[in-house]
């Protein structure tokens, strides 16, 4: 597949350069991605934008990853300073997206590629506003474009992810707990940049576990470690088993529960690992939320390291929380990794 980068940004500075003096900073409605989309081509891609983007998550309530808004054209002003923007037209757009696609495709090259059933996916950073993302997608005709984005979905679902993830990053820096991180190191072998918000819980030396919470709401990372340890531990029914126990030990009384429960081997910071989410659920509190584990391997200290993530939030949106603890846990480093360094 031929992205043509170049030729669309060359195609796209008229737009770059109308805008390119006192932007606004952009805005965003968390989690929506906002599409732009002739009224007449929405509906046959409507579906398959949902498919690509809403992917549902029980926490336990169902949360989708991120919701999809078509931009009604008497808005299309207001939203052209949106924070995710998805530009979705065709040869056949008319409206805004019509007039916007026509200068994009003023160099007849691109339209002939176009024509010949090319689809171009092209993504440009602060376009009309700053800290904002604006993907294209462009292709002959509607029916066209919605098979690309579906064939495409992984890719077109990560330039809107990786980005999300990059700010989450960008936010944590500069606010980790500067004190925590080198007694983690010195005391454990082990360490991870934590908002400066966490703290610990509970520091359990003989059971090679620590708990950190940070509240308002709660969240809880717990990093448990074994000595002299192979990847035998790498497998659904250890984690779980463990998961309960460090549950009634240090969550006071929490059990996993049996539905909406995946666990898959995967990498994590590039070891093998076992993967594991799911609901968390705790009778005595009336209380429950979301989780999830991430347990692997290190060949070089011959340890198994568990990093568990839980959260209670009622009345609140949990995937965006939870996904920033994911960020958090993939801080960790080890003494070795450090000497790597």
């Amino acid at each position: 597949m031929k992205w043509m980068k170049s030729l669309l940004f060359l195609s796209l500075l008229w737009i770059i350069l109308a805008g390119c003096s006192g932007k606004p900073r952009s805005w965003w409605t968390e989690p929506v991605i906002a599409v732009m989309a002739d009224s007449t081509e929405w509906e046959p891609m409507q579906s398959v934008m949902n498919q690509t983007f809403e992917q549902v998550v029980r926490t336990p309530q169902s949360e989708t990853t991120y919701l999809v808004r078509q931009v009604p054209n008497a808005q299309f002003n207001h939203y052209s300073t949106f924070q995710y923007l998805l530009v979705a037209a065709t040869l056949n757009s008319h409206g805004p997206v019509g007039k916007m696609i026509q200068n994009v495709m003023a160099d007849s090259s691109v339209q002939a590629r176009v024509r010949s059933g090319e689809f171009i996916i092209f993504s440009q950073r602060d376009l009309w506003a700053k800290d904002q993302l604006v993907v294209i997608l462009l292709a002959k005709d509607v029916y066209a474009l919605r098979d690309k984005i579906e064939s495409n979905s992984q890719y077109v679902y990560a330039l809107f992810e990786n980005d999300f993830v990059a700010r989450i990053d960008k936010d944590l820096k500069g606010r980790e707990n500067k004190e925590l991180e080198p007694y983690l190191m010195s005391s454990f072998g082990w360490s991870m940049k934590l908002h400066k918000d966490y703290f610990m819980a509970q520091e359990d030396a003989a059971g090679n576990a620590v708990w950190f919470r940070r509240l308002y709401p709660e969240r809880w990372i717990l990093v448990r470690w074994i000595e002299d340890a192979d990847t035998s531990y790498l497998n659904a029914d250890w984690v779980l088993q463990e998961r309960a126990r460090l549950g009634q030990q240090y969550y006071g009384g929490d059990r996993v529960v049996d539905k909406y429960l995946f666990s898959h081997e995967g990498q994590f910071l590039g070891r093998t690992a076992q993967i594991t989410q799911g609901l968390w659920e705790n009778d005595s509190k009336v209380a429950g939320g979301p989780f999830k584990n991430f347990t692997f391997y290190d060949d070089v200290s011959k340890r198994i390291y568990m990093i568990d993530l839980a959260l209670h939030a009622p009345n609140r949106e949990k995937l965006p929380l939870l996904k920033r603890q994911e960020q958090v846990a993939k801080t960790f480093y080890t003494i070795f990794d450090k000497k790597k360094e």
